[in-house]
């Protein structure tokens, strides 16, 4: 599946709703992720930090390697399976850069609202 058969259907990477619950604690995990994609919506999507770098190195604005984790369970061995895969790498990267930037946007949004008071 390509970006021009995503369009097909009214789907646009850019146009995908990104909503950030940011958390504020010393761990690795950074912020659960909501993706709004018009007619439905996919929760559940995580953004941590890494001391490794990917395929990608993604990385914040401070230079912090993050990770983007889909949605997954746990199944009774203890291994987790994703329950939202993109077949197409290429898009991936693409959604991927766009939930790094909301994040961002997000972090930066809450920082000059707690300098603001």
């Amino acid at each position: 599946m390509t970006s021009q058969t995503l369009e097909n259907y009214g789907l646009d990477i850019a146009n995908i709703g990104v909503k950030c619950k940011v958390l504020e604690h010393e761990g690795s995990l950074k912020a659960i992720v909501g993706l709004d994609f018009g007619p439905f919506n996919v929760k559940g999507f995580r953004i941590s930090k890494s001391k490794y770098t990917g395929d990608s190195d993604i990385k914040s604005a401070d230079g912090t390697n993050l990770w983007i984790v889909p949605p997954s369970y746990k199944d009774g061995g203890g291994k987790f399976h994703p329950t939202f895969f993109m077949p197409d790498k290429a898009m991936w990267e693409e959604l991927k850069k766009h939930i790094i930037s909301e994040y961002e946007n997000t972090c930066t949004k809450m920082l000059e609202k707690r300098f603001a008071e």
